[in-house]
């Protein structure tokens, strides 16, 4: 019997190769596809989207500490499908604001004298 030659016997290893040689076309031509979008997103001037390794690099932090700022909410980021991805637009804003949070003199003066009370430094 010659090898490329089909019998009953030899249907479920050609269904596997089939198969497997259909699931590396398809992850190749979706990795072809994401870049083309990312590509093509950066050529026309729109915003471009970053993994968390090249967030990471960007950023120069470790993936660690990107994992982290997500948890707390402090970083601004997409989830799809489970993975995170960054606006390069929305690192430089978020860059630029810096730790402008609210500030109130009354709030702070009170923290100061509760701790002060709680160890003992009170005069009154």
């Amino acid at each position: 019997m010659k090898e490329n030659q089909i019998n009953f016997d030899s249907i479920p290893k050609g269904m596997v190769s089939i198969f497997e040689k259909l699931r590396q076309e398809f992850k190749q031509e979706t990795k072809e596809i994401k870049s083309l979008i990312l590509k093509s997103s950066t050529e026309t001037g729109g915003d471009q989207l970053f993994t968390i390794q090249e967030t990471s690099e960007f950023l120069h932090v470790q993936k660690q500490t990107l994992y982290s700022y997500v948890s707390k909410g402090i970083i601004p980021y997409n989830k799809k499908a489970g993975r995170l991805y960054f606006s390069k637009n929305d690192l430089i804003e978020w860059i630029k604001g810096g730790n402008k949070r609210a500030f109130s003199v009354e709030e702070e003066a009170q923290k100061i004298i509760s701790k002060r009370k709680n160890r003992g430094g009170s005069h009154e």
